[in-house]
């Protein structure tokens, strides 16, 4: 490593290492030094402390989880927690028959959703299908940091539920930070294969109406009935392949 004496820059200094000793690697096309942990990666239990009542309904969910069915997972922030609320009445009639679960939390960022994977006992549960939707209260964080936090909570998930099929969603539209979603997605979308984790858009689907987008409440952020019936329309293909709705459940198109 006798060269490295000529290599001032501390951040190239590390680069040469990690080249030398094999820690780096090529993904989604972007270099990704794993000793280069972003925030997004790493566990926090910030939003666990911030925000116990919406945590404390989740441990509620999971205590009456016990002994029942599961075939499918939630896993996210508010907009899958309210699945509970503005989307109950899509969730009754589709995820219901399919014994699904609710794992978000209002306010959670990736880095929260490890956290509450490594804290909250899931290994009860034996789904056959997850859907993530997390991301987008990391608007501070670069589309990259987003992208890695989103597939480190869908490894964690294949990890705590093997031979789990994943429907990673994609990032909606919000008045934070609209470029930064629109690049997280691209990334997002490289984790597909098709085979065992689908990449369900519905960004493209949430269309411009006013000075909002189709789907969103007013304070363009979380979604609407209509915001949980698109969504529901866009992922039903793939689930139906993976989960299929029992054959007594009416099968038309959510929300209509």
């Amino acid at each position: 490593m006798r060269f490295l004496k000529h290599v001032n820059n501390q951040r190239l200094r590390l680069l040469a290492v990690a080249l030398m000793v094999g820690t780096l690697t090529l993904d989604a096309g972007v270099l990704e030094l794993h000793y280069l942990v972003p925030d997004t990666v790493r566990p926090n239990d910030s939003n666990f402390v911030d925000n116990p009542a919406s945590n404390g309904e989740v441990l509620v969910r999971l205590s009456e989880e016990q002994g029942k069915p599961c075939d499918l997972i939630f896993i996210g922030a508010s907009n899958v927690e309210y699945w509970n609320t503005e989307g109950q009445a899509i969730w009754d009639k589709y995820y219901a028959p399919r014994h699904a679960f609710n794992f978000g939390v209002a306010g959670d960022r990736t880095e929260n959703v490890l956290w509450r994977f490594d804290h909250m006992n899931l290994g009860q549960l034996k789904p056959k299908a997850a859907v993530i939707f997390i991301g987008l209260n990391n608007f501070t964080d670069t589309p990259h940091e987003i992208a890695l936090g989103v597939k480190a909570v869908m490894k964690k998930t294949q990890s705590i539920f093997p031979g789990i099929k994943i429907l990673l969603v994609s990032l909606t539209p919000s008045q934070r930070e609209t470029a930064t979603v629109e690049q997280a997605n691209t990334l997002i979308k490289a984790y597909a294969d098709d085979k065992t984790v689908f990449y369900i858009d519905i960004y493209s689907k949430m269309v411009p109406e006013g000075d909002n987008w189709k789907g969103l409440k007013p304070d363009h952020l979380h979604m609407t009935e209509e915001g949980y019936a698109l969504w529901a329309e866009q992922m039903e293909p793939t689930l139906q392949q993976i989960v299929p709705l029992p054959a007594e459940t009416d099968t038309n198109a959510p929300g209509h």
